[in-house]
């Protein structure tokens, strides 16, 4: 399965998509977001059902902040992505037998 995934028509640029099953405990699935897209190998195809759906963004804010090694700046970022598509999303994505595409097109406010 593979998608794109944006936040205010803007492609993530680097982020993470996260499947659980709704229905207690099942098979789980995560993939990195490059530049908007995400795939998930096809060899660890999701069961049909409904799946919560957590997408994280950390992006740079362009500050400098001193890092955990004295000395050292490291660049700041912060979630992009409101909590309600993370740890407390309220996304959901049905998945169908044979399903290879599920895009998100998320929104800040």
């Amino acid at each position: 399965m593979h998608g794109i995934v944006t936040l205010d028509n803007e492609p993530v640029a680097s982020g993470s998509i996260v499947f659980l099953p709704t229905a207690g405990p099942g098979k789980k699935a995560a993939a990195a977001i490059e530049q908007g897209h995400y795939s998930i190998p096809a060899t660890y195809s999701l069961p049909p059902g409904s799946y919560r759906v957590e997408i994280s963004w950390r992006k740079p804010t362009g500050r400098q902040i001193p890092s955990a090694d004295p000395g050292i700046m490291t660049d700041e970022t912060r979630e992009a992505v409101p909590i309600r598509y993370n740890t407390e999303s309220t996304l959901t994505a049905e998945i169908a037998s044979g399903d290879v595409e599920k895009n998100f097109d998320l929104s800040s406010k």
